[in-house]
């Protein structure tokens, strides 16, 4: 294959980790911080124009807000656009290359994914309840593989899914990887993948064939079991309402509980059905 060649410093810094100005660990690179994700993925959500509801955004937003604004506070706007444009172009390189290499079958790519806790403690309530599709929490970009291998990580439940190849973004083989940087290698290392997921509301949705296990670790078992009759992500079994809705969140509107603003509310209810009255009667 052939590899795109990364230009921009800023965005070398966000997917191996920078050097000069750029003092951070990247996407591949552990990553302290979060800052290489931070970037990658605001440049993924501005090429979709993915714009989430408030309160899904990706799960480091506000717990590394403080030390994204320090770190970024510190970089051009110019900058920004420079290594956003060099993005975009990682991603138009990798989308032909894709087709040119017939990796793309129906518009869709073969990826898997060994999941991590935060995802299978979502996953497995909805399998005991025999769900058709399944709900998970999902970062704008999530990386994949393709190398089919399941259960990597010391993770005991994997994902394998056809993905649309538009939503893919970065491909190792497409990408050079260049030599004196941290980063693990993705090239015979992991078989990197990055994948966008659209949804607003920060979940991604696959038929329950997709997700692969062989044994179930007795804790999560146990989890699983006592969350079968709560919500899970995004939906309710007992109450179709809303997202994550459940009867303890109902609240009183805060005019309710304020006896004065109750009693002007009424007052003045009553006057505009007087009004209404005299109206019908002329």
């Amino acid at each position: 294959m052939e590899e795109y060649r990364v230009k921009s410093n800023l965005l070398h810094a966000a997917i191996w980790g920078g050097t000069g100005c750029y003092q951070w660990g990247g996407y591949t690179s552990a990553d302290n911080g979060k800052y290489g994700r931070a970037l990658i993925e605001y440049f993924a959500a501005r090429l979709f124009s993915i714009y989430r509801i408030p309160g899904y955004e990706p799960y480091y937003a506000y717990e590394s807000q403080f030390g994204h604004m320090c770190k970024f506070g510190q970089i051009s706007k110019e900058e920004f656009d420079e290594a956003y444009r060099d993005f975009e172009e990682l991603y138009n390189f990798t989308q032909k290359e894709l087709r040119k290499q017939g990796l793309v079958i129906n518009g869709k790519v073969t990826l898997n994914r060994s999941l991590r806790r935060f995802e299978t403690e979502v996953i497995l309530p909805q399998l005991l309840n025999d769900e058709k599709y399944i709900e998970y929490p999902a970062n704008i970009v999530t990386s994949y593989a393709h190398d089919g291998k399941l259960y990597e990580y010391n993770s005991w439940m994997s994902i394998i899914r056809e993905v649309p190849v538009e939503l893919i973004i970065m491909y190792n083989t497409c990408l050079y990887h260049p030599s004196n940087v941290c980063a693990y290698q993705i090239h015979g290392g992991e078989s990197e993948v990055w994948v966008v997921e659209k949804n607003v509301f920060g979940y991604t949705k696959l038929p329950k064939e997709c997700f692969r296990y062989e044994r179930v670790p007795n804790k999560d078992m146990v989890d699983a079991r006592n969350k079968q009759d709560e919500f899970s992500y995004n939906k309710v079994a007992k109450c179709k309402r809303g997202s994550l809705c459940s009867s303890t969140l109902y609240h009183v509107l805060p005019c309710k509980r304020n006896w004065l603003i109750n009693a002007l509310v009424s007052r003045q209810a009553k006057k505009i059905e007087k009004s209404r009255q005299k109206l019908r009667t002329e």
